[in-house]
């Protein structure tokens, strides 16, 4: 079935009329034509999913409702120098299929794009609500302000069990954890972390992650991480 956004789930009970937002609406009636008996999925992004049903009038009505758990394993903060426009567009889709829980933009001092607050709670929502639809995923990212990298870098620690960078060469087993509830994933600016900045994860205790042979694009490194820890850590939680 058609998943649709309907931010209001939540307070819905069972048998009431749903007013679609118009741009949901629309996909709904002009586009996919829905007819009378037909039914679809409502999402609000919370865990909440529910079942309706297209009735006379081209009127939406709730037939149930229910809340749905996170999923099992780790949970991932993407810690991020946002690229950009067209390329932070598809890390954003692309994180949100994969399951990420929170995502920070980080501002460092190779930064390319320092996105507005308007961007972040507008547009990049609009974005991974959309990745949410297409994928099944019944939860929106986490978005937080911008932050400094000194503080992102405080901030991982104080919300997360490890945190791992890209690296040139791998952390070794013996310095991997083995088990996470969550884990801080940091990617840097197209042109690199500084030194400074390195410096910094390796005094705090960051972990390198070094995967592939060459050196990856913004973009790839941050979904290929993405997997790779969630992978890694799946089903291993902190008791």
């Amino acid at each position: 079935m058609h998943r649709f956004r309907c931010d209001e789930l939540a307070a819905l009970e069972p048998g009431v009329s749903v007013r679609l937002e118009k741009n949901e609406s629309t996909h709904l009636f002009k586009i996919l034509r829905a007819s009378e008996g037909e039914r679809c999925l409502l999402m609000d992004g919370r865990g909440n999913i529910g079942e309706a049903e297209v009735a006379a009038g081209r009127t939406l009505v709730l037939r149930s409702r229910t809340a749905v758990p996170p999923p099992r394993g780790p949970s991932v903060h993407l810690y991020i120098a946002p690229p950009r426009r067209q390329k932070m567009d598809q890390i954003l889709k692309q994180c949100t299929e994969l399951g990420v829980r929170r995502i920070v933009p980080v501002i460092c001092e190779r930064s390319v794009s320092l996105p507005d607050n308007d961007s972040i709670s507008g547009r990049w929502t609009e974005l991974m609500f959309e990745a949410c639809k297409q994928s099944g995923n019944a939860f929106v990212p986490e978005l937080c302000g911008s932050m400094r990298f000194s503080d992102a870098a405080r901030d991982s620690q104080a919300c997360c069990d490890a945190s791992f960078y890209g690296a040139v060469s791998e952390c070794g087993e013996e310095d991997m954890p083995r088990t996470c509830n969550a884990i801080a994933w940091f990617i840097g600016p197209e042109g690199g972390f500084t030194e400074a900045e390195e410096e910094l994860m390796r005094i705090s205790g960051f972990r390198g992650l070094h995967f592939g042979s060459w050196i990856l694009r913004v973009e790839t490194a941050a979904v290929c991480g993405i997997a790779i820890l969630m992978d890694r850590f799946a089903g291993k939680r902190l008791s």
